[in-house]
């Protein structure tokens, strides 16, 4: 794809090792505008932090890449008025990290998922945490803690190749042991950035939302059957 002059990337910060990965491999200097992690817990102020990025893209932009999920439906109302968007097929970030949603499903409901971007995002789980046990004293905190996450069975680091997974593991280490849940290391897979950079978006995988076109709800259904790949 040759041709980086009018093409901008708006991206989630907790893909940031990811995403710059796959660029250095790419030899591409696209410019991005990063969006910060901490916007996740709020879609409605996500949205208007992404759509505020597109807006400020320069009038040589041509099509504008989104490094996200549909994130709790925040990519939902997200338009331009003179750019092509271009947005994985994936309901989060998760299968961003794997490759696919099949590879994501496999895992099922009960894994706790961890890159280097999220541990260290703005709110990731584990901040939240501390600061219980801060509020609450190390034993009930504890208690509240293995309440919120009685539904999962492991935690598992996604080894995407961009960061230092021991050094990650031993980070998380201790809160695992706090609330009794085992930590492993699961392989990731770029493809899908790496196919956000490549172009020719196949619509299975990509959508693809010409100028004045709204990003719908709609457009975040049928991803099972769209991300079989990995």
């Amino acid at each position: 794809m040759d041709r980086g002059e009018d093409i901008c990337i708006v991206a989630c910060e907790t893909l940031k090792p990811e995403l710059e990965a796959v660029m250095r491999a790419r030899g591409c200097d696209y410019p991005v505008l990063w969006v910060g992690s901490g916007k996740h817990i709020w879609p409605d102020k996500l949205r208007v932090s992404i759509q505020e990025m597109i807006d400020s893209v320069p009038p040589s932009c041509r099509t504008v890449l989104l490094a996200f999920g549909f994130c709790g439906n925040s990519m939902v109302g997200i338009r331009s008025a003179s750019c092509t968007l271009v947005l994985p097929r994936a309901a989060d970030c998760i299968p961003l990290f794997l490759g696919s949603l099949a590879r994501r499903m496999e895992y099922g409901s009960e894994t706790y998922f961890f890159t280097e971007g999220y541990l260290h995002s703005e709110t990731s789980f584990i901040s939240e945490c501390e600061a219980l046990m801060l509020r609450y004293g190390e034993s009930r905190g504890r208690r509240i803690m293995k309440k919120m996450l009685a539904h999962y069975r492991n935690i598992a680091v996604v080894d995407t190749g961009a960061f230092d997974v021991p050094g990650l593991v031993d980070e998380i280490r201790p809160f695992a042991s706090l609330v009794d849940i085992p930590v492993s290391t699961i392989p990731g897979n770029l493809r899908l950035l790496d196919g956000l950079l490549a172009g020719g978006w196949d619509e299975g995988e990509y959508l693809v939302a010409e100028p004045g076109r709204g990003i719908c709800f709609d457009d975040s259904l049928n991803l099972g059957a769209a991300q079989g790949g990995a």
